[in-house]
């Protein structure tokens, strides 16, 4: 009797192995998505709670700009006293192309808002409203100069020495390094030397432009706790990507707490006045709109009695990146920034003393 024996034919074979191949493949893709979702939301999550902590301090800086401060006074700085490419401007200041040309074009609709790719630099000053005021009683030397103020009130403290000091007759305003003073004190005409307080004014190096006149001409002077919120991009000194650029703040503007020229963000050095807020914030762009609604790259130049010179609102936008190898949906900005997957937040704050201001002019009802 023949024995048949029976097994699979070519054919056959050939059809099972492209079927399991295809199984095969579909289980793969479905893994490595899941692998490359697994990897890629940890870093979204970064990146989106990155860019809203950097927002919210700024906007609350942003918020503040002008507490305290006379009406009409020059809140938001102008001029970039750095010198460089940068003269004259602290908007463009930045690394160029971090934004892109597609969301650069995008943010820019033609009402005089910035249209270029460069970082903005955000100067803005404030005083701190916790702190009592202190009534100066010396009558030299003036404000603005260097030298030994006397204070009718003891110096509180809440008042950080080293330190900067804002001196003002509620028409102007000057922005000093203040420090304590050692050795004898000295008293107020009529006062007490235990009563008073003494503080050492310095001048700031480098020619900082005080926003508003520098020189206060009335018999009453004020002094508050002074601050200079500066915000720039810089590298963020990521030992895993030296590349990641980082948001910077510094509440004495580029300079130090006895106003020396201080380093640049993320250069490091004891004395430097810069706090790292977030990583991964490649790009800082901020616009202004006064009296007559429309969006400029500079703030407007503030002049007494015109209420439209006044900021009345301004535009932040943060833009921020994941870079982590291989992530899903990464794209390549302009200015040679790698690939990475990127994202933007934008928010526009009124400043609260302007509102206050414009209502007390009758301009806001």
């Amino acid at each position: 009797m023949r024995t048949h024996e029976h097994g699979f034919s070519l054919v056959e074979l050939m059809v099972a192995m492209t079927i399991t191949l295809i199984v095969s493949a579909a289980i793969y893709g479905l893994l490595t998505s899941g692998s490359n979702a697994f990897r890629r939301e940890p870093e979204l999550s970064d990146r989106q709670q990155n860019i809203r902590v950097a927002m919210d301090l700024v906007a609350r800086d942003v918020f503040n700009a002008g507490a305290g401060l006379p009406t009409f006074s020059q809140v938001f700085s102008i001029s970039d006293p750095t010198g460089g490419a940068c003269t004259g401007s602290l908007n463009g200041c930045g690394v160029m192309g971090t934004l892109g040309a597609a969301a650069a074009a995008a943010r820019a609709p033609g009402d005089g808002s910035d249209p270029l790719e460069n970082t903005d630099v955000l100067e803005m000053v404030a005083v701190d409203e916790q702190c009592p005021v202190h009534r100066v009683c010396s009558t030299t030397p003036a404000p603005g100069s260097a030298g030994l103020f006397v204070t009718r009130e003891g110096v509180s403290r809440c008042m950080r020495l080293p330190g900067f000091a804002l001196l003002t007759d509620n028409t102007s305003f000057a922005v000093q390094p203040a420090d304590a003073v050692t050795g004898a004190v000295t008293p107020c005409s009529g006062g007490s030397a235990t009563q008073n307080g003494n503080l050492t004014l310095r001048v700031l190096e480098a020619g900082f432009r005080t926003p508003g006149p520098s020189l206060l001409t009335a018999t009453d002077i004020f002094l508050y706790p002074g601050r200079v919120a500066r915000y720039q991009i810089a590298p963020g000194n990521d030992p895993a990507d030296p590349t990641l650029p980082a948001l910077w703040r510094s509440e004495t503007g580029r300079y130090t707490a006895t106003g020396a020229v201080g380093p640049e963000p993320g250069a490091g050095g004891t004395d430097s006045p810069w706090q790292l807020v977030a990583r991964g914030i490649e790009d800082l762009q901020i616009e202004y709109m006064a009296g007559d609604l429309l969006w400029r790259n500079q703030p407007p130049l503030s002049t007494p009695t015109q209420w439209n010179s006044i900021v009345r609102q301004v535009r932040i936008t943060l833009s921020a990146r994941a870079s982590a190898a291989n992530l899903a949906g990464e794209t390549t900005a302009g200015g040679g920034a790698p690939p990475a997957v990127r994202g933007q937040l934008s928010t526009t704050v009124t400043p609260r003393a302007a509102f206050n201001e414009l209502q007390m002019g009758n301009q806001i009802r």
